[in-house]
């Protein structure tokens, strides 16, 4: 994944738009993304916000199968950087994590209780893998379920 060289805006969301791209490649619905994800919809203590959350529908309910932290391309990828997308993940459970600053892109898989460094799959597969639970299709999307 390399960020797009002419776009406008900050560089963290040229980053952010590039994933999109790129998980859009990987056939990823763009109706299946949410960018700047409040995680106060999970938990009203929790003021942030997850960079790009991939949810998969199952019945009236959206599973988190992805969760992604953008930095600016000069913001190294560290240790941090995976610590912070791994709190956001307590909150929402997705088997997949991704950490990219436009130059270097990271994902890890949880299978079998471990993290496991891994290339991020096709659609059809990367979606296979999500753990069950979820929250409400509305909640999810970003509508008021009254």
């Amino acid at each position: 994944m390399k960020i797009l060289p002419r776009s406008k805006g900050e560089p963290e969301e040229r980053v952010r738009r590039a994933l999109l791209a790129h998980l859009a490649s990987l056939g990823v619905p763009s109706a299946c993304t949410r960018a700047e994800f409040p995680l106060s919809s999970v938990d009203s203590s929790v003021k942030d916000r997850a960079d790009v959350v991939v949810f998969q529908a199952v019945g009236s309910r959206m599973e988190p199968v992805l969760l992604a932290e953008c930095k600016a391309p000069e913001v190294p990828i560290s240790e941090s950087v995976f610590a912070q997308v791994r709190r956001y993940q307590r909150l929402l459970p997705a088997p997949w994590i991704v950490v990219t600053n436009g130059r270097v892109l990271r994902s890890w898989n949880l299978r079998d209780g471990a993290w496991r460094e891994e290339a991020l799959p096709r659609w059809e597969e990367m979606k296979g893998r999500s753990p069950r639970g979820g929250m409400e299709l509305s909640s999810a999307l970003g509508m008021d379920a009254g």
